[in-house]
């Protein structure tokens, strides 16, 4: 399948890839098909989260294990039963990216993670249910030089975001 993007052009995607959220991401919940794209630079840290029916939306995504290795999305199941996720092992979380327009600052939002369902290509944006995290949870900040180093995720028995 042939999809136009306001960043990448007119691409070829393997329409088996396409990822469904029901309910939308918030603010944009008519926009329901997405696939996941490399960033520019395949060893970087972010993938891109393209709308299929928007060529002008895409979330840059990551894992948040990169930046916070004790991140856990502590989610009750009935908040994912709509992505028919059945073994919480088998889920990918991902958060979203926000750059500021000057690049000055760079957060991610730990408060709304998203959760892909790869073998149903489903996903849900979840509202964690604590104030343990940021929605602005800062990775780089030109201003203050705070800056979190990459690191490799660790391991642990709850649902964690796993290789994107």
């Amino acid at each position: 399948m042939e999809i136009e993007t306001t960043r990448f052009g007119h691409i070829e995607i393997d329409e088996s890839l396409i990822i469904t959220v029901p309910d939308g991401i918030l603010g944009f919940e008519g926009l329901n098909r997405f696939i996941i794209l490399d960033h520019f630079d395949k060893e970087s840290p972010f993938k891109w989260f393209q709308s299929i029916e928007d060529p002008s939306l895409a979330f840059v995504i990551t894992d948040p294990l990169i930046f916070v290795p004790d991140y856990k999305a502590k989610i009750h199941k009935d908040e994912i039963s709509s992505i028919e996720l059945s073994d919480a092992t088998k889920a990918l979380i991902v958060v979203i990216v926000n750059i500021k327009r000057d690049h000055s600052e760079i957060t991610i939002n730990l408060q709304g993670p998203l959760v892909i369902n790869s073998e149903k290509k489903l996903a849900k944006q979840c509202i964690l249910r604590t104030d343990e995290y940021a929605v602005r949870h800062v990775i780089y900040s030109q201003s203050t030089s705070q800056n979190t180093t990459p690191q490799t995720p660790g391991s642990t028995k709850e649902a964690k975001s796993q290789s994107l």
